[in-house]
């Protein structure tokens, strides 16, 4: 028995059922599905691979994530990985500022891995459809909003972060060598703003 799997059947024998889980199996299973992913790919990761890595059993991940879908979301794609809007008041800045937080966000190798089978399952599992589109609405519609604001009503970039991050998940589907590096950074910055002058906020 590993040292995962005893702290795993302690945990159960000490902690009474609604009581806060184990936080260190939550984290040895999170880092343990990263590194499968980049070993394995998506489709090929499994369950119970992933309880062997970090010294527990697949119980313990039912007991936390649905299904590898929920779990490789979680892992990959965390919900500090979008950091909250902080506009600088320059058009151009505040866009850029977007496209390289979407640019770190989907450029992570494991990212990169699980993307196109990750999306096929979320798209089927309704709960972690739910979780994603929460997720990814969150900060980046507050960006948006701030920035329409900022443009005193002008709704002419309605779906600003979902252009950009919808741009960023199609490159790696289609083009799954093509680099999210500067160059695209800049070339996305550009075509968004490319008709305001630098600065112009209203």
């Amino acid at each position: 028995m590993t040292a995962g799997n005893r702290m795993e059947g302690n945990s159960a024998a000490q902690i009474a059922p609604g009581r806060p889980r184990d936080g260190r199996i939550d984290a040895a299973i999170i880092a343990a599905t990263r590194e499968l992913i980049l070993e394995t790919g998506y489709s090929a990761l499994s369950l119970s691979a992933i309880a062997a890595q970090a010294g527990t059993t697949t119980a313990a991940i039912y007991r936390r994530w649905s299904g590898k879908a929920q779990l490789v979301h979680e892992a990959v794609l965390p919900a500090e990985s979008i950091p909250p809007p902080n506009g600088s008041g320059d058009i151009r800045q505040d866009i850029r500022a977007l496209v390289e937080t979407i640019r770190t966000m989907f450029d992570a190798p494991e990212v990169r891995m699980a993307l196109p089978g990750l999306i096929a399952d979320t798209v089927a599992n309704p709960e972690v459809h739910s979780t994603m589109i929460t997720r990814l609405a969150g900060n980046l519609t507050a960006f948006e909003s701030r920035f329409r604001q900022e443009r005193r009503g002008d709704d002419e970039l309605p779906m600003l972060a979902e252009v950009v991050a919808g741009t960023a998940i199609f490159r790696i589907l289609i083009r799954r060598d093509s680099a999210l590096d500067e160059t695209w950074v800049d070339e996305m910055t550009e075509m968004i703003t490319e008709r305001w002058p630098s600065g112009e906020t209203s």
